[in-house]
């Protein structure tokens, strides 16, 4: 009898000790510290990012729930110590693709921020996460159709008040001003995506029928951000000639998305110029600018996705004050953008007016006095799918490495033009099902490529392959067997 007593008690003593192991921060919570303890958030918050480091995120979600409840017990409603605990249920939830909890939160998170975050580099970094998020939900096409023109103004008016934030904080000369304009730039992408401008884009977001009257204004605004930004870099910042070439591909990218080829050649032309080592007169270097925002061009395309060149008639910018140009002698960085920008800044919320600045920026010179050419670089040898914006994934995921079975794999060339051109299958798999790879090839075609230029000019590419895993296409569950062509 004893016998069976010890063992029973050691019995006991395992299970109690293996409960534990498992669980020691919930006991110790019961245990050690009162039901509404403020200790008991730190607990809660090891383990929560401990559940989502090994990917239970649904068991995070809940303790992180619970940390949060507890600081708006101990704190007040609107307590601040919250923040780290939505932020990170947020995370959660997109791990899991529960997107409508995570924009639920993400609203409720945005309250709290704009009661309890003063102004700072923290107002910064909270606006440009808001304005991600909406970004995000966007290319996710999360919103029924009436709402989302409702986030694409929520979208752009974060990344503005971030802007207007940061120039408060840093100044109209800092660095810390790129990550707002970068994501002012992405935001007029997807505008003009939504409104059926330009061609291809990432993710899943919705088009309208082609609207011709915004594309003209959409690809103004654009144009007028993407100049803003390489003013800052060019005569704040002082960057390189490599970054300064690539600040106006980047304006080129823009126009020749939207189907502004002429414009476009303009900026690939004064890039290459850069590159080749040549000295860019300030003259020559506005010259590109008030070209794209005050004259029209015969060349078509619009709509690249869905109307034929030979119908769409190129974007026609008509404007005889066109505000930012090239020239640094113009007006202020600021007061360019934001006049250039006031009709977006209506889409939604209301935002945080930058201040005023009396003076213009300071003359400067692209080149130094010396006639001595510059050292060269390359660039425009090689295509490169639009849009090419930090922050976007590709249109496109192409897989590295060697195909497997079942993998789509396709030879190309890029035209003169940006086009997918002379597509050959090299390996087209046969799908059972209503989804298959004729998809991926759809929106290749969709797409529209930086060409290559030669002797200043764009030309045909050379042969390009890309591998497409099934993932692309294919349902859960669909068998995909191997046919070559």
């Amino acid at each position: 009898m004893k016998v069976f007593s010890a063992g029973l008690a050691l019995s006991t003593a395992l299970t109690v000790a293996t409960l534990t192991l498992t669980a020691p921060m919930t006991w110790a919570q019961d245990g050690l510290f009162g039901a509404y303890d403020p200790r008991q958030q730190e607990t809660l918050w090891n383990e929560a990012i401990y559940l989502q480091s090994s990917g239970q995120h649904s068991e995070a979600i809940e303790k992180l729930k619970r940390a949060a409840h507890l600081s708006r017990i101990n704190d007040g409603l609107n307590a601040k110590s919250q923040l780290p605990y939505l932020r990170a249920e947020i995370v959660s939830h997109r791990a899991l693709e529960q997107l409508a909890m995570a924009d639920e939160r993400q609203a409720y998170l945005s309250r709290i921020e704009s009661t309890t975050i003063p102004s700072g580099p923290e107002k910064v970094e909270a606006l440009l996460a808001q304005a991600e998020w909406h970004q995000y939900a966007l290319l996710q096409n999360i919103d029924e159709e009436e709402e989302t023109t409702a986030r694409m103004g929520k979208a752009w008016n974060f990344y503005r008040r971030a802007l207007n934030e940061s120039i408060a904080t840093y100044g109209e000369e800092s660095e810390a001003l790129i990550p707002a304009l970068e994501g002012m730039v992405r935001a007029q992408y997807l505008l003009a995506g939504h409104r059926g401008i330009g061609a291809a884009m990432p993710g899943k977001m919705d088009r309208d029928a082609t609207n011709y009257a915004a594309g003209k204004a959409t690809f103004k605004r654009g144009l007028s951000v993407l100049v803003a930004m390489q003013q800052l870099n060019r005569d704040s910042l002082g960057v390189s000639r490599e970054i300064q070439a690539e600040d106006l591909l980047r304006m080129g990218d823009w126009a020749w998305w939207t189907g502004n080829r002429m414009n476009a050649i303009s900026f690939y032309q004064d890039a290459l110029a850069l590159a080749n080592g040549e000295n860019l007169a300030e003259s020559e270097a506005s010259a590109s600018e008030e070209s794209a925002l005050d004259t029209a061009n015969d060349e078509p395309e619009i709509n690249a996705e869905s109307t034929p060149t030979s119908d769409a008639p190129e974007t026609e910018i008509s404007n005889t004050e066109p505000a930012g140009t090239i020239a640094p002698n113009e007006s202020t960085l600021i007061a360019d953008v934001q006049q250039d920008l006031s009709e977006a800044a209506k889409l939604q919320d209301p935002v945080v007016e930058a201040p005023e600045d009396d003076g213009g920026q300071s003359e400067s010179e692209m080149a130094a006095s010396s006639t001595e050419p510059y050292p060269a670089f390359r660039i425009l040898d090689i295509p490169v799918a639009l849009p090419a914006v930090p922050g976007f994934d590709p249109v496109l995921d192409i897989k590295q490495g060697e195909p497997a079975e079942g993998d789509l794999v396709v030879s190309f060339n890029i035209s003169a033009t940006g086009k997918a051109v002379n597509l050959e299958r090299i390996q087209f798999p046969v799908v059972e099902g209503t989804r298959g790879p004729e998809r991926v090839l759809r929106r290749l075609k969709k797409m529209r490529f930086r060409p290559v230029f030669q002797d200043g000019k764009p030309v045909e590419s050379e042969t390009i392959t890309w591998v497409f895993e099934p993932k692309h296409w294919a349902m859960p569950g669909a068998v995909t067997t191997e046919a070559s062509t």
